[in-house]
């Protein structure tokens, strides 16, 4: 089952060419949501990193985001992010994330939701879940070339998902 919506306009986007990164090592999770967690706040979708990141963290405690098949996506709403906003970042090493599999990761989506915006969130979450399973989706991104590409593959998840209009 697909998700057919629209982003409004460019700052509604999921996905932003600024918090799409390729790198080939991450010492570990936790530097790993640290890094992702500044290239929201770097792109204005997030004003105070710790307290999201303590947030996401306090999520990863009740149970990983490693959803398998290489993937996770650890997300948090809190009432410093300013827009919903998705970080992704390809470790080409991949990193133990705890992940269900018990197989490292190389794809993070890390999400960041606004306190209010509880219909988006779940809308969000069930749409890079669903797509991300499926290994003709997932697959090419782990190849991709750079972040050009990586991003590109990204805006594909986008629009499949459908973001609720919260107006």
């Amino acid at each position: 089952m697909s998700f057919h919506g629209k982003i409004r306009d460019m700052k509604d986007q999921l996905f932003i060419p600024e918090a799409v990164r390729i790198v080939d090592h991450m010492a570990s999770k936790a530097v790993c949501l640290e890094f992702m967690c500044q290239l929201l706040v770097d792109s204005g979708s997030l004003e105070a990193a710790d307290r999201f990141l303590d947030a996401v963290r306090s999520r990863e405690e009740v149970m990983s985001t490693g959803i398998g098949k290489g993937v996770a996506i650890p997300h948090a709403r809190n009432e410093t992010v300013k827009k919903l906003r998705t970080a992704l970042c390809l470790i080409r090493n991949g990193i133990d994330f705890e992940s269900l599999d018990k197989k490292p990761v190389r794809l993070v989506f890390l999400t960041a939701v606004p306190s209010d915006a509880n219909r988006e969130y779940m809308s969000v979450l069930k749409g890079l879940s669903e797509y991300l399973r499926h290994d003709n989706n997932r697959l090419p991104m782990l190849e991709a070339k750079d972040e050009k590409e990586l991003f590109e593959y990204a805006r594909q998840i986008e629009s499949q998902i459908h973001l609720a209009d919260n107006n």
